[in-house]
């Protein structure tokens, strides 16, 4: 997989369900076609990962020292309330009311891509946060991707 792109503008139905858009659906690959994980992000949001990106996710949580008490209290954070769900027949997806909650998430929301998941923003959160600091993108730009060109060398 390159990478999902794309934002997206939903609404959750009164249920708290969720109509994947074609032009994310577009971009699973089939085996990502039925079943996700919703949990929390880092930020305030959500995180929706296809279930194999979960399970490489996973993967990397079962490489760490549990005994270690900082890795242990990080998977315990970011295990907590995650829940698999699956599409329905009408392209929905429902999304705990605990997480939608957690996320202070109201019917309007934005769907980001984020490279191998989409991340869950109330939209008007969204909003704020992507018009916030575009006076400093330049310098995090340069300070994050500045030295890539001289890796690849």
């Amino acid at each position: 997989m390159t990478g999902f792109i794309g934002e997206y503008n939903c609404k959750l139905d009164a249920k708290g369900r969720l109509s994947l858009p074609v032009g994310l659906r577009k971009q699973l690959d089939p085996v990502d076609q039925e079943q996700f994980v919703v949990n929390r992000g880092l930020s305030g949001n959500l995180n929706l990962f296809p279930l194999s990106e979960w399970i490489r996710v996973m993967d990397k949580l079962r490489q760490l020292n549990r005994f270690n008490s900082k890795n242990l209290k990080f998977v315990r954070m970011f295990q907590q309330g995650a829940m698999q769900v699956a599409i329905d027949s009408n392209g929905r997806i429902l999304i705990p009311k605990s997480l939608l909650q957690h996320a202070g998430v109201s019917r309007e929301i934005v769907l980001s891509a984020n490279i191998d998941q989409f991340e869950i923003w109330d939209k008007v959160t969204y909003d704020n946060l992507m018009n916030e600091n575009w006076d400093e993108f330049a310098g995090l730009a340069e300070e994050v991707m500045g030295n890539l060109d001289s890796n690849d060398k």
